[in-house]
């Protein structure tokens, strides 16, 4: 089952040198995660703009959607797998 979360609470990413996103802060956990998959979605130019980077991760206790969003670089938390 999936739920799909109706704000998108603010989470505190935790980057490698890289720049690649290894662990997540969210209700005072964390949890170290793996990127499965990434992708790139820009859209509304004609109203306010999106521009976001969605990353599905996994961790020892849950599977989840994250994004970045490239308009004001908050990081926020859209979706949990059970």
């Amino acid at each position: 089952m999936t739920r799909l979360l109706r704000e998108h609470p603010v989470i505190d990413p935790e980057l490698d040198s890289n720049g690649r996103l290894v662990a997540i802060r969210w209700a005072g956990r964390r949890e170290p995660v793996e990127v499965c998959n990434q992708w790139r979605v820009e859209e509304g130019w004609w109203r306010e703009p999106i521009a976001r980077d969605y990353f599905k991760v996994v961790g020892p206790h849950w599977l989840a959607l994250v994004y970045l969003d490239r308009v004001d670089g908050s990081w926020h938390l859209e979706r949990l797998y059970d």
